[in-house]
């Protein structure tokens, strides 16, 4: 599996904590434990003002915490050591109740790695809790506690496909299935700040607007490489600021089976396809638009 990927199903599952899904009796234990979250804030630290953006800054009225996720097999205990001199008063900015107390320090990881004196959460296939005796806040202990051991597998899919930190080939590999989209029947298009919007799915309200902004010009970087080379001929963008099909395009199966042959070899050139290039029965490439199906 591709680190982005992975990074990718880490967020999902780790989101999910904080919700409360469509599906009987799912309450995830941050939402159970009334925390509020927001994502990769700027925090200073206590008396030297230092700034640090951890992924994750969540308040209850009984606590606070600060989350970072990672794929990686390197102990990030130095960093969660370093959060716990966050200065609370920088959560009002983000809207959330400011408590005194230091923060909770949680590690939230696909496979176990020793991060130290903080607390840890496996969010791969079924939710397990480590180090539950590093929390302060007893109602965040007594949902974790509870919450350890349920299957996150068949939980309804939250579609989280890009990352604020989402660069090059993880944007491209975020916007496959978006740009799909637009040569659905029925599709007005999407502009820039759409594609964002579904991209990040639930995540968008809680991202700051510079981030979204940043986040938006590196779609808009990639999404110009799609109309003037990898999509020429199928994807336009109109001057009101929409990507949508060209007049010629044709929604039949095979324009949109090359279409999404495209994106992906696109997205991971690692995986073109070599049928992508046989030639078709009239002797043209199969990869080159035609009149009638697409440019």
């Amino acid at each position: 599996m591709l680190e982005a990927d992975r990074r990718i199903i880490l967020w999902r599952n780790t989101i999910a904590l904080f919700h409360k899904l469509n599906k009987p009796g799912f309450v995830g234990p941050f939402q159970k434990a009334g925390y509020t979250y927001r994502v990769e804030p700027i925090l200073s630290v206590r008396r030297t003002g230092e700034e640090k953006s951890p992924d994750i800054v969540a308040s209850s009225p009984s606590g606070w915490l600060l989350l970072e996720l990672t794929c990686n097999d390197h102990s990030k205990r130095d960093k969660l050591d370093s959060y716990r001199q966050i200065d609370p008063r920088s959560l009002s900015q983000y809207g959330l109740q400011v408590h005194q107390s230091a923060p909770d320090t949680i590690c939230s990881r696909l496979s176990e790695v020793d991060d130290g004196g903080h607390c840890q959460i496996i969010v791969r296939d079924t939710v397990l809790v480590r180090r539950l005796d590093c929390l302060s806040d007893t109602n965040l202990k007594s949902a974790l506690q509870e919450f350890s051991g349920t299957e996150l597998t068949r939980l309804p899919n939250i579609a989280i496909t890009l990352l604020p930190e989402s660069k090059n080939h993880e944007v491209r590999r975020g916007l496959v299935d978006i740009v799909m989209q637009i040569f659905q029947p029925g599709s007005k298009g999407k502009t820039a700040y759409q594609i964002v919007e579904a991209g990040l799915d639930k995540l968008s309200d809680k991202v700051s607007a510079s981030n979204k902004t940043a986040m938006m010009n590196r779609v808009k970087r990639e999404m110009e490489v799609l109309v003037e080379h990898d999509l020429k001929g199928y994807l336009e963008l109109r001057e009101d600021g929409t990507y949508v099909p060209t007049d010629n395009f044709k929604p039949h199966p095979k324009a949109l089976d090359r279409i999404s042959s495209r994106l992906r070899e696109w997205a991971d050139p690692t995986q073109r396809s070599l049928s992508s290039f046989e030639p078709c029965s009239d002797g043209a490439r199969c990869d080159e638009p035609s009149a009638g199906d697409g440019g």
